[in-house]
């Protein structure tokens, strides 16, 4: 069975890194399809995005227009309070049944911090992780809690591990994206700064029309 990866994040804005890092996946993985998910109320950020649900959905519609397989799932949106990954990956379990792989998407260094997560340790029961190893942030065992250690530990396997079985594994995907953020991209636009080598010229313009980004980060 292909895996469906799940590639949650707040997306303020969309910008190349997270193209490279879905297509990247997709070949690695040999997915059957993507969901985007745009995160509503991001707890752990300690602040709400800076572009409402809905700019972030059309951006991230109009950066992934021409990839068929990746859809933007907008359920955490419409969900009032925090953002749990854990109520949604129940919702997803529910949708797609129990035999279907399952795969979360997460860098090494939120990776790392997992055991902070609400109902963390359940969720090796909804889904695979799959780890993105990048040089600036590399996955230790070492590093984290003894109980995200123990956790994990055990559950490292290889990618054909997500074909077999619906979850419960913890794979690493190595890639070598473009070091943007868009942290950099929001003080960027707030500066008077051009982004257009950061993000596709469709999301640019978006923001351009629609005057997002002005004034949220000028330090």
């Amino acid at each position: 069975m292909n895996p469906i990866a799940l590639f949650g994040g707040t997306f303020d804005p969309v910008h190349y890194g997270h193209l490279g890092l879905a297509r990247s996946a997709f070949t690695q993985l040999e997915l059957q399809k993507m969901l985007i998910l745009p995160a509503g109320n991001p707890y752990q950020k300690g602040r709400l995005p800076f572009a409402s649900g809905e700019h972030r959905v059309n951006m991230l519609k109009l950066a992934f227009k021409n990839d068929p397989d990746i859809e933007i799932d907008e359920r955490e949106l419409h969900r009032q309070g925090a953002t749990y990954t854990f109520d949604t990956l129940v919702e997803l379990r529910a949708k797609y049944g129990k035999s279907a792989s399952l795969v979360w998407l997460i860098g090494a260094d939120s990776f790392v911090r997992l055991d902070t997560w609400h109902r963390w340790d359940e969720l090796f029961g909804l889904a695979h992780f799959a780890v993105i190893d990048r040089p600036s942030h590399r996955l230790e065992i070492t590093d984290g809690s003894p109980a995200f250690r123990n956790e994990v530990d055990a559950r490292i396997s290889g990618l054909i591990d997500t074909h077999n079985r619906p979850f419960g594994s913890v794979v690493i995907l190595g890639m070598a994206p473009p070091p943007i953020s868009s942290t950099d991209i929001r003080r960027k636009i707030a500066q008077g700064e051009s982004v257009r080598e950061l993000t596709p010229d469709t999301v640019c313009d978006y923001i351009e029309q629609n005057k997002l980004y002005l004034s949220q980060e000028k330090n």
